[in-house]
């Protein structure tokens, strides 16, 4: 709702509550003809005051607190502060997450109600702010911004940027990661960790819910210092007396109630890490105090014999981080990140070696037997041949052009040019960072398809004009335009998608 619906309807509230109950309804037609949504909005404020008495009485942002414990979509559509709520996004512990828009920069966000006793305490708030300028100092592209901790009537609120994209508990759920998208993920992750460690700011509570992987590849850390923040006194215990947290992601150092540091993190990235190549939390168990002695007392099955496919390296890695004692884990998280980087180094360098050999690349494990012509194979010839059908055409443009009247021949030979010189340049961009970067192929690919696409588009749509303008007076060569075009066409937009599908996986229409 805008804000001058919004304000509309508080009016209409007001005026709809002066009168009769009987008689709400046919007034508010009368008032809200052509208004449907402010009609619905001032219907559920009467229905609301109903049910709380003189509840609604109160503005949002004071009722905001008590509202945290009901059913979502309460606060949908009105006004905190200077933030619009759209719709909650999530809930849990902390709060209640909304999907707002900020009026004041224009700019979608996500707001976090956080509980009341999360900060009514003057020394408590103080604390809390510290905690949020260090999260909000954190700029780091795997780091979700915290904008803002906004203290709206007597209640805390903190403004974080909104990352859209499944969590890695969405994507682990619908297809388990390739091995090679594994230690990428990790590789990200970590970086983004030595970033917020080397400032001093531990996160806490890191689990595959607070990592969101973007539309783009790019794979972002939530709430980074949420748990800081939350957890004020490393020691401070529940009205049940259980450790704040997350059990099941959880430091032994954290179930004892001991002071925890940046090792507490990579504790909670072994796990995370394991669970994604393994399948399961290897400490995970049926109730709470199960999964805490597990975490305790039993060491992890080796990732090796759950993941066969899992690369040897990551096994030292998963392991050093999941020692029981804090004193055997990385001394410091860029150690940590250089032994992940050292491993893609190792795998691109093996999927070059499998180049030689017939043998299929890390990124597509074996479906066939030996030698055989791999869904990877297939997809790479096929970035082969459009960029060398691609470069080919250009000596029939040329000829092309001295046939149609200027200007068009020049705009005809410039745009095909430009339109095969970026969808060739893209392509073999994407084949070379298949043979000796995969680990970042699914970021390159996600980055280059709208360019390829439109490409693609236009070097199809450009050569079926200009078969149309020839056609007359120079038949064979219309026929050869039509036919390039048509296959052009049916190699990017079916047979591209279906070959990615192939070797990668999922549902990707990418190249």
């Amino acid at each position: 709702m805008k804000p001058e619906d919004w304000a509309r309807a508080q009016e209409l509230f007001d005026t709809a509550l002066a009168r009769d109950p009987a008689a709400r309804d046919a007034f508010l037609d009368a008032a809200c003809a052509g208004r449907p949504q402010v009609r619905a909005e001032v219907a559920s404020l009467l229905a609301a005051h109903d049910r709380a008495g003189d509840f609604i009485e109160t503005s949002a942002f004071e009722a905001a607190a008590d509202l945290l414990a009901d059913g979502p979509g309460i606060l949908d559509g009105r006004s905190i502060g200077p933030y619009i709520v759209r719709h909650e996004i999530g809930r849990g512990g902390m709060g209640v997450v909304y999907l707002a828009d900020d009026t004041r920069l224009s700019r979608r966000v996500a707001l976090k109600a956080l509980t009341p006793d999360a900060g009514r305490d003057g020394v408590r708030r103080e604390r809390l702010r510290r905690e949020a300028r260090a999260a909000a100092a954190l700029s780091h592209p795997g780091i979700a911004t915290v904008y803002a901790l906004e203290e709206i009537g007597d209640e805390l609120y903190l403004a974080c940027e909104y990352v859209p994209g499944p969590t890695l508990r969405t994507m682990m759920k619908s297809s388990p990661p390739a091995p090679a998208q594994v230690v990428d993920i990790a590789t990200q992750l970590a970086r983004a960790l030595a970033t917020a460690h080397a400032q001093g700011v531990v996160h806490r509570d890191l689990k595959p819910e607070n990592v969101v992987r973007t539309p783009a590849g790019v794979v972002k850390i939530l709430d980074f210092g949420i748990a800081r923040i939350e957890n004020l006194d490393p020691v401070r215990l529940t009205e049940d007396g259980a450790v704040l947290g997350t059990p099941a992601y959880m430091a032994p150092e954290q179930l004892r109630g001991q002071p925890g540091d940046f090792r507490t993190d990579l504790f909670a990235f072994g796990l995370l890490i394991y669970e994604m190549a393994g399948g399961s939390n290897p400490f995970e168990a049926g109730t709470r105090t199960a999964t805490n002695a597990r975490t305790l007392e039993v060491d992890p099955v080796p990732l090796s014999k759950v993941c066969p496919n899992s690369p040897p390296r990551l096994d030292h890695i998963v392991a050093t981080c999941l020692r029981k004692h804090p004193a055997e884990r990385y001394t410091a998280t860029y150690e940590l990140v250089a032994d992940l980087e050292r491993l893609q180094a190792d795998l691109s360098a093996d999927v070059v070696r499998a180049a030689g050999t017939g043998r299929r690349e890390v990124l597509d494990p074996p479906r066939g037997g030996a030698g055989a012509l791999t869904p990877c194979w297939w997809w790479a010839c096929h970035q082969l041949t459009v960029s060398a059908l691609y470069v080919l055409m250009m000596y029939p443009a040329w000829r092309v052009r001295s046939w149609l009247p200027q200007p068009w021949g020049t705009i005809f030979l410039l745009t095909v040019l430009a339109c095969a010189a970026t969808a060739t340049s893209l392509r073999l961009h994407l084949w070379f960072t298949a043979r000796f970067y995969p680990a970042e192929l699914s970021t390159e690919r996600a980055r280059g398809l709208p360019w390829t696409r439109w490409s693609d588009g236009g070097f199809i749509a450009s050569l079926l004009l200009a078969a149309l303008a020839i056609a007359s007076a120079h038949q064979l060569v219309a026929m050869l335009l039509v036919t390039v075009s048509v296959a052009a066409a049916v190699a990017s937009f079916m047979i591209e998608p279906t070959t990615a599908r192939a070797a990668f996986g999922g549902t990707s229409r990418s190249g």
